[in-house]
């Protein structure tokens, strides 16, 4: 796990490089997601007796190798992830300045096309008409949060098995980067929630309205949605700002889940495909995503996944857990 922090370092550098190279007044964009990072860690304590719980929990299952063995690759594994997330977010607010977002109407057409000629949120929706939009949003944002950001500090606290969990630091990171920078650059878009803000119309203007009417509007992840505009069209920069749907991190984050959760556990695994499948839904429900932004991400995951585990984490001295 230190590499995996002196990765993170590297990364955050990188992205401030960046930041200064194609963002206006970058020192003050910068100040901003350090004070956002600031408040965040400080709201971490509403956390912290679920994360008491999950630690003893942990170290229990692992204190046979030792608490102090368990620890040090922990605490590199948290602040590898923090200083991760943050470079993320820079990057990925300026991935418009690198490549404008062109590609929405070629994967709003490519969805209507793939789901015989229907929007797949008109299909998602119908169903959600029994599922509560609060416990939506509740799993988009704070289930997926853990996992997806956090999955590195599991590992080093839980994790004996070196092959794996050097595959899975490589699957994380590759995940966040290729899916949310590389690939997010190849084809910029901005969703089906901004399409109508972006080209203009009234082609999702159906889709505003359901959401306005199953409260999604009004709540936190509404509000969300409106703020992550208002950065973009002001240029703005904060920690977890930035607009990009295709291919979409969440779903691929939850695959990665999944997969681990697979590996480690049989009994697990019926759990992480319901946590990707429910992922890949809200992510459509929401207008963040259009549907192929997901199942694009769960093909590449897998792919990298498979082949890692056929050459045995050949490339894993790279990035050592």
């Amino acid at each position: 796990m230190r590499h995996y922090l002196l990765f993170s370092l590297a990364y955050l550098a990188c992205a401030v490089a960046l930041v200064f190279a194609l963002r206006e007044q970058p020192a003050v964009l910068l100040l901003g997601a350090v004070r956002t990072s600031l408040y965040l860690l400080k709201s971490f304590a509403e956390w912290l007796p679920i994360l008491g719980v999950f630690l003893a929990g942990s170290l229990y299952l692992t204190r046979k190798y030792g608490i102090k063995a368990r620890i040090v690759p922990t605490i590199y594994a948290l602040l590898g992830c923090l200083i991760f997330s943050m470079a993320f977010s820079l990057v990925k607010t300026s991935i418009p300045y690198i490549q404008p977002f062109y590609a929405d109407p070629f994967f709003a057409d490519l969805d209507a096309a793939l789901h015989f000629g229907v929007d797949p949120w008109r299909i998602v929706h119908s169903v959600a008409a029994y599922v509560p939009p609060a416990a939506i949003v509740i799993l988009y944002f704070m289930v997926w949060f853990l996992p997806a950001v956090f999955l590195p500090v599991f590992i080093a606290l839980t994790d004996t098995n070196a092959d794996r969990s050097k595959r899975f630091m490589i699957l994380y990171v590759a995940s966040w980067i290729g899916l949310g920078n590389v690939m997010a650059i190849l084809g910029s878009s901005a969703g089906p929630v901004y399409y109508d803000r972006l080209i203009g119309g009234s082609r999702f203007a159906d889709l505003a309205s359901a959401l306005d009417s199953s409260g999604i509007a009004a709540s936190a992840l509404g509000r969300v949605q409106d703020n992550l505009w208002l950065f973009y069209s002001e240029g703005g920069q904060s920690l977890g700002s930035g607009i990009s749907a295709f291919p979409s991190v969440h779903v691929g984050l939850a695959a990665v889940t999944l997969l681990y959760l697979w590996e480690r556990s049989r009994v697990l695994a019926p759990f992480g495909v319901l946590f990707a499948t429910m992922i890949l839904f809200s992510s459509v429900y929401h207008g963040w995503h259009y549907a192929v932004d997901g199942y694009i991400s769960i093909i590449a995951v897998t792919a990298l996944w498979a082949v890692l585990r056929r050459r045995n984490v050949a490339i894993a001295t790279y990035i050592p857990a």
